[in-house]
């Protein structure tokens, strides 16, 4: 298992650099430039001293370079539209919002899925069953932007309970956690579903109902156990993107999370906080699919590799 999770992490460097081009490249290839302003445009010397200051002025290749040092020393420069402060100074200020709701959508929404899921399969073709199927299909299949704007329409607008935007309030923190948990909801319902309905068809199943253990005894100490297997395979990757910020959820219920500083990185084309974001995203899902593989290693004894 060691040597397995060594070649994981080896893998995920390489990864890292790789993306790391690969954003880089791109950035810098797009027509354009975070100084092109066309309301304001600068003087030729003012805008060629900025290039200079910011190391823009360098061949793509040595500024590549300069760059990945400096990631390697911890430090990913300092944000185009925040000169005041250094990029992982803002990162600090801007995490705990997404993860504050995005953790407490994936708190609230992981248990209600689950829950949901077990009722469908221990009462297949009932309504419970149908039910279960409409909001895992409604709630993997409609984009979150629509349902978020669902959630302001009738709770902010029609009904006038919640306020739509703002982050001081904790009361304005019930729609966005409400749009993450919709996610962890359908998708953990329909695995659920799905995965209880394969462990109730098993062998053993059958033979325990024989031997006259309680039907309780064998939902949840016997199915339930074989049944959540599948189940870690999805909640590390959900736990890293819900928590990591929706740009969606974030730019439209106005939190100011990681989600809205993507969605200005990208307009404002700033290069070291949309490179630092980038790069936080690919590393921390790197290391959720890891943990993933260690879980399922431990839950799962057919999978561990001698």
């Amino acid at each position: 298992m060691f040597t397995y999770v060594l070649k994981r992490l080896v893998s995920l460097v390489v990864t890292f650099f790789v993306v790391s081009m690969i954003i880089f490249s791109l950035m810098h290839s797009i027509p354009g430039g975070p100084f092109d302003e066309d309301k304001m445009p600068l003087s030729p010397a003012a805008k060629a001293k900025i290039m200079a200051q910011y190391g823009l002025d360098k061949p793509l290749a040595v500024q590549y370079v300069r760059y990945m040092e400096s990631v390697l020393r911890f430090d990913f420069g300092i944000p185009y539209q925040s000169p005041g402060e250094t990029v992982v100074a803002l990162l600090s200020r801007a995490w705990p919002p997404s993860f504050l709701l995005g953790g407490l959508g994936l708190l609230i929404g992981t248990p209600l899925g689950i829950l949901l899921g077990i009722a469908a399969a221990l009462r297949r073709n009932r309504p419970v069953d149908y039910i279960a199927s409409a909001v895992s299909t409604l709630g993997i299949t409609v984009p979150i932007y629509v349902i978020s704007l669902m959630l302001m329409l009738v709770f902010g607008v029609w009904l006038k309970w919640l306020p739509t935007n703002g982050w001081g309030n904790p009361v304005s923190w019930i729609l966005p956690v409400a749009a993450y948990a919709i996610v962890p909801l359908a998708t953990f319902a329909r695995y659920t579903r799905s995965s209880f309905l394969d462990v109730l068809n098993k062998p053993f199943v059958t033979v325990l109902m024989a031997k006259g253990l309680p039907y309780r005894t064998v939902i949840f100490k016997h199915v339930l156990k074989n049944a959540a297997i599948p189940m870690v395979t999805i909640f590390f990757p959900i736990f890293i993107g819900i928590t990591t910020g929706s740009i969606f959820v974030e730019q439209m219920f106005r939190v100011p999370g990681l989600g809205s500083y993507f969605v200005t990185s990208i307009s404002k084309r700033d290069y070291p906080l949309e490179m630092a974001l980038i790069l936080l995203l690919t590393l921390m899902v790197g290391i959720a699919y890891i943990v993933t593989d260690i879980a399922y290693y431990y839950l799962n004894p057919r999978t561990r590799i001698k």
